[in-house]
């Protein structure tokens, strides 16, 4: 239950307040997690962070800078914004949530089923945290599989190369149902060959996971069919035991969702060489 409501005036103090109050408090950004029932949280403190001037979007040196607080419905509207990063963001169905809920609070939920988080890391794009004295910047997929103490200010988009690619994917249950499934892959084409391909995956467990053994087989190769990407997504895959549905209808899903967000970069423009 929330007893106290902090509003500090900068950065510096509503550090100052989460390292007095420990895991008794929490950073409040849009509080579409912080107060949802399925979140299971319950602050004794909440530490606002309206006001901060974390909600700016700038481009600096080949990289879109974002601002924590920027919602997720402002990331559609903004034209800075690259557009692999609004097709993610619009896949969150609800304008009521996209309106409230932040970049940063949605990377901090670290929500196994998020829409948004396989983007970022297809994106190879970073986070920026800050602690009493110090500061970090962390790549968004190293975030989310070990989650780091302090205070995510920013993301850092970098700009993608001309050849490079980018799309996504999910699956849902229904057209208002959150995401079942959600992938969202990054490759370089050149003279129709993969390069560097990354392959985000949301829905398998308890974060976000890259595929890198499935990147490691399309690396350097001309991308194959569509099922046979789906059976090798299917193989690689293990789903936690704990989800709904058998694991072979998740691994098939996963499959799937991968194969066409694989489809859909590929029919970009690239670099046909």
């Amino acid at each position: 239950m929330i007893e106290h409501f902090h509003r500090p005036g900068t950065i510096r103090e509503a550090l100052a307040l989460k390292r007095r109050f420990q895991g008794r408090a929490l950073f409040l950004a849009g509080g579409t997690w912080v107060n949802s029932s399925d979140s299971g949280l319950r602050p004794e403190h909440c530490i606002s962070l309206e006001g901060l001037g974390l909600d700016r979007i700038e481009r600096k040196r080949g990289q879109v800078v974002i601002g924590a607080l920027c919602t997720l419905q402002r990331l559609i509207e903004d034209r800075m914004i690259p557009p692999a990063l609004k097709a993610a963001a619009s896949q969150i169905v609800s304008r009521n949530v996209r309106n409230a809920a932040t970049i940063g609070g949605h990377v901090a939920g670290n929500l196994p089923l998020s829409d948004l988080i396989p983007m970022l890391v297809a994106l190879e794009a970073k986070a920026r945290l800050s602690r009493p004295g110090t500061s970090r910047t962390i790549g968004v997929a190293d975030y989310v599989a070990s989650p780091a103490p302090g205070l995510i200010t920013k993301i850092v988009v970098p700009r993608p190369g001309a050849s490079r690619v980018a799309a996504c994917r999910n699956v849902r249950a229904s057209a208002n149902a959150r995401s079942i499934f959600s992938a969202a892959v990054s490759m370089t084409i050149v003279r129709d060959v993969v390069k560097d391909p990354i392959i985000a995956l949301g829905g398998l467990g308890g974060h976000v996971v890259r595929l890198t053994a499935v990147e490691g087989v399309l690396d350097g190769k001309p991308l194959p069919a569509t099922d046979e990407i789906q059976a090798l997504v299917s193989r690689s895959v293990r789903p936690a035991a704990a989800l709904s549905g058998s694991a072979a209808f998740r691994k098939y899903q996963a499959g799937v969702v991968v194969a066409l967000a694989l489809r859909d970069a590929r029919g970009q423009k690239g670099d046909r060489g």
